[in-house]
């Protein structure tokens, strides 16, 4: 059990890039199952003359989502920029820690120091300290979903 007192600790952590792309993918799951749970939206439209289905709006909410989806990086920028400190701290670390295992100083407690910095930077950064490799796979995951998406058209 979360005590209260890491609430606000939680608060400042951004997720790791497994559980934002999770959320991400799940969104559309949720979204479709509210529209079909309750259907009110389309009988509201229906009723003001236009002839609209629940997988009509379902397929436009969706197409919404993975546009801004598609601006992600637009969007979040100003948290890069807020931590652009952090993230450069991160990625020198990450280069001192390569260079102490080419020179055989791994598992000293100077690597461990270093090792133990990189894990607080990633556990608080999240996707953030690594971001080629969370786009790259957020476009994968838009590209699947406008499939998906064609599919149901």
């Amino acid at each position: 059990m979360t005590r209260l007192r890491f609430i606000p600790i939680q608060l400042n952590y951004y997720p790791h890039t497994n559980e934002a792309l999770f959320a991400i993918a799940l969104w559309p799951v949720l979204f479709a199952v509210g529209c079909w749970q309750t259907p009110q939206i389309a009988q509201f439209l229906n009723t003001q003359g236009l002839e609209i289905s629940t997988l009509q709006v379902f397929l436009a909410g969706f197409g919404a989502y993975l546009f801004l989806l598609s601006k992600h990086s637009v969007f979040n920028r100003r948290y890069f920029k807020r931590h652009a400190v952090d993230i450069a701290w991160n990625n020198r670390l990450c280069e001192v820690e390569q260079e102490m295992v080419a020179s055989g100083q791994a598992g000293t407690d100077m690597h461990r120091a270093v090792m133990s910095e990189i894990v607080q930077l990633r556990k608080q950064l999240g996707f953030l300290v690594d971001t080629d490799n969370f786009y790259r796979r957020l476009k994968i995951l838009i590209d699947v979903m406008s499939w998906l998406r064609s599919k149901l058209k």
